[in-house]
């Protein structure tokens, strides 16, 4: 699982952002709206990560062409960060991976019915690299490549979490 490392707190960030807003417009997302672009003002000396986690999924540049070459036909909305002090503008991509259906009996939750610990059935994982899991928290999921060649890039502002995983259920090989 992919996540913004919490260890670095300052990082170039939108002034000003309407969450509801681009909360909005990231559940809009489609192919057919590919064209629109989004334009965020952001200032001062902070770095540019390459994950960023709330309150919408951002990857870099970077990190989309590698989620790109692991996993065809994801869906993108360039966001771009305009920095008028530098003068220069940064690419963002949001991020759009198929929502699977994919957890495992096994997956415990908090008492308000969030996720505590993720267990994937990876019969319902089938071939895909790149995933968020339908109806549960936002993370974003890769495979083990994925995860093997992001390490070797060095990116900034992400950490991965190991996500456990079980085979094919009892009750489906039955049903096959």
């Amino acid at each position: 699982m992919i996540q913004q490392d919490d260890c670095i707190t300052d990082y170039m960030y939108p002034v000003e952002i309407n969450r509801k807003q681009l909360w909005e417009w990231a559940k809009s997302l489609s192919v057919a709206d590919e064209e629109s672009i989004l334009q965020f003002y952001v200032s001062g000396d902070a770095d540019y990560i390459d994950f960023i986690e709330h309150p919408v999924s951002l990857v870099s540049e970077q990190l989309k062409d590698i989620f790109d070459i692991y996993q065809t036909g994801l869906i993108w909305k360039l966001v771009v960060f305009a920095d008028i002090q530098r003068m220069q503008q940064t690419r963002y991509w949001l991020a759009s991976p198929p929502s699977l259906t994919c957890l495992s009996p096994r997956s415990e939750y908090h008492r308000d019915g969030t996720l505590k610990k993720i267990i994937l059935d990876e019969y319902a994982v089938e071939n895909h690299k790149i995933f968020r899991i339908q109806n549960a928290n936002h993370h974003i999921i890769v495979d083990l490549d994925v995860a093997e060649c992001i390490l070797k890039f060095n990116l900034a502002g992400l950490k991965l979490q190991k996500v456990d995983t079980e085979g094919p259920s009892i009750q489906r090989r039955v049903q096959e």
